[in-house]
């Protein structure tokens, strides 16, 4: 039997960063400028996990999945940017970081889990749930807004949706390296 890959322990990680930030932030409902450190080590590892599947299906996958993965990074990129310089005090960053990088992210994410689905490499859910990860952290931070306020940093009950799609990723990269022949899939 084949270790993990590097990808399937990233994603497990980054899960568990996300859940620590959503718990935490449940527990202490104010926002607070230490969590936007703490969240680029989930974010950068989601980052990671998404390359590692565009890594297994690039040979089906297409001119969609790169764009989807660039637009993806970038809009990654852009809000890490963005929460370094509200740890800065920097204006100007923080302005383009949201909304900007968040959207970017869930365009990224749509074109990118839209190929995953339509390569068949991995399992086509976790394609679908690529595609939900964005809407997924809205709904729980919504769903949470009774005891945690919506903010745009500081706060990260939401992210537990996208701790739920990268280990939901990871399970699907980890079929994938256990398939005899994942390339016949």
């Amino acid at each position: 039997m084949k270790t993990a890959s590097p990808y399937v322990t990233m994603a497990v990680v980054s899960f568990l960063g996300w859940a620590a930030l959503a718990v935490e932030s449940f527990v202490t409902p104010p926002p607070q400028a230490y969590r936007d450190a703490l969240v680029l080590i989930p974010w950068t590892l989601y980052g990671v996990v998404l390359a590692g599947v565009h890594q297994a299906q690039r040979h089906r996958s297409g001119r969609l999945a790169r764009t989807g993965l660039i637009v993806s990074l970038v809009g990654m990129l852009t809000s890490a940017v963005g929460n370094i310089g509200v740890l800065l005090g920097s204006e100007a960053t923080v302005a383009i970081s949201f909304p900007v990088g968040p959207g970017l992210f869930s365009l990224g994410l749509l074109l990118f889990g839209i190929a995953t689905f339509r390569a068949g490499v991995l399992p086509r859910w976790a394609g679908a749930a690529l595609v939900l990860s964005q809407p997924l952290a809205i709904g729980i931070g919504l769903a949470l807004v009774w005891h945690v306020p919506v903010h745009p940093h500081g706060s990260y009950t939401g992210g537990l949706g996208h701790g739920l799609v990268v280990l939901l990723t990871g399970i699907a990269l980890h079929r994938f390296r256990r398939e005899p022949n994942p390339a016949l899939r």
